[in-house]
């Protein structure tokens, strides 16, 4: 064979090999996983827990009628600001007035009666001496003596039993006057009347048993404003005492106010359904006290607070969706043929359903995927912190979940699609 042939026949063959080896990458091309992906990086992460309430007054005073009768006179409406002791309106005072009056009349009878009575004992006393003085020189008989002395001992009775008559008089004098002071309502906190439910002309009433008095009106010291929120029971356990919250008010849209919980509620709160006894609610009473002042506040506006429950300043944070559960058969490589009719994710064989799932991510390393267990700390919106299983800059799978659900250990994947850096 000679030299020329020799070397045609050497780059026929390696033109094969050529284009065999180029067959092979376009085949593996085709076999690789179109996913999307992102790097794993440091993150400020805050967990946050939201819920809706209502603004409040830290401090309020409802206001009731201590005494029955018609309302004669009102000196305050709804929005007035009052000092602590305040005149705010009177109960028509003639009743207790009367009484007053009535009770101070017997106890100046009952003073006059005393007198009377003081002026018989000192009289008994006198005769009581001379008959005993008499007696001691048989100048009169015992059965007069022993009268003089009965005499004396009723009179003293008699003289003990008024002052005790003018003692519960007084007692019942102090009773009058002390509901002649009820007609007169003040206030007993310095704040603002944020209701005002009676007018004059209009009677009140005393409450009973089961019938609470009806709120007249309501005062409220609007310097401490607090936000009343109902927290789930999924996130309660993670709200504590001191944590930072920022509270939105319905009002104002666009501003947000900084508060700190100062109470977290351990009983659910109780609700009534319709034609039902009291049920368990899945919600509980959280206070959080506002540190900003909202302008123009009023009692009773919705607002929405965000409670602060964790936060890392730099935390190795992977994207909530890079996250997935699998049971280890679910993971091992598999050739084109076994490949084939195979599910993952919850649609593996019967024999499998007793393994137990590991959450990790599928990192991607020199065009081939490999699953990683991980484990998190607090969950921001989009991400998750990594406490271990993850190193920053690695690149892991992020979607789309019908090519994730199907990955396995060793499969070749091609990346169509970055996540944008935020």
């Amino acid at each position: 064979m000679s030299k020329k042939k020799k070397i045609w026949i050497g780059i026929g063959v390696a033109a094969v090999i050529a284009i065999m080896v180029i067959a092979n990458l376009s085949m593996s091309r085709k076999k690789a996983t179109a996913v999307e992906s992102q790097k794993v990086e440091e993150r400020e992460l805050r967990a946050l827990v939201s819920a809706s309430g209502k603004i409040r007054a830290k401090v309020s005073v409802d206001i009731s009628a201590s005494t029955n009768g018609k309302v004669v006179k009102m000196a305050v409406d709804e929005g007035d600001l009052v000092d602590k002791g305040q005149f705010l309106m009177q109960i028509d005072p003639t009743p207790a007035e009367a009484s007053v009056r009535q009770i101070e009349a017997s106890i100046a009878s009952a003073k006059a009666n005393l007198d009377l009575v003081k002026a018989n004992l000192q009289q008994a006393q006198i005769e009581l001496e001379r008959q005993e003085s008499l007696f001691k020189k048989n100048l009169t008989s015992e059965e007069l003596l022993q009268k003089a002395r009965t005499n004396f001992n009723v009179q003293k009775l008699s003289a003990q039993a008024a002052e005790q008559d003018i003692q519960r008089l007084q007692a019942m004098l102090a009773s009058a006057r002390h509901e002649l002071d009820k007609v007169n309502v003040h206030s007993d906190i310095a704040g603002i009347v944020t209701k005002r439910n009676i007018e004059e002309g209009e009677n009140v009433f005393v409450g009973a048993f089961n019938n609470p008095a009806t709120v007249l009106l309501t005062v409220a010291d609007l310097s401490i404003i607090e936000a009343e929120i109902e927290v789930d029971e999924t996130d309660i356990v993670n709200v504590q005492v001191g944590q930072e919250t920022a509270v939105k008010v319905d009002a104002y849209p666009d501003s947000s106010f900084k508060g700190k919980v100062t109470k977290v509620g351990h009983s659910p709160i109780l609700s009534t359904a319709s034609g039902m006894g009291q049920q368990q609610a899945t919600s509980f009473e959280v206070i959080v006290q506002l540190i900003e002042e909202i302008p123009n506040v009023r009692p009773g506006l919705s607002c929405k607070a965000e409670i602060t429950t964790g936060y890392r300043e730099k935390a190795i944070a992977v994207p909530i969706q890079a996250l997935t559960l699998r049971k280890p058969s679910e993971l091992k490589p598999l050739n084109p043929k076994e490949r084939k009719g195979k599910f993952t994710n919850g649609e593996a064989a019967a024999d499998t359903t007793k393994e137990k799932e590991i959450q990790g991510a599928f990192v991607i390393k020199d065009g081939t995927v490999q699953f990683s267990e991980v484990k998190t700390g607090i969950a921001g919106d989009r991400f998750f912190e990594v406490t271990s299983g993850l190193q920053p800059n690695d690149e892991v799978v992020t979607g789309p979940f019908s090519a994730l659900r199907r990955l396995r250990n060793d499969d070749a994947v091609k990346i169509e699609k970055k996540a944008k850096k935020d």
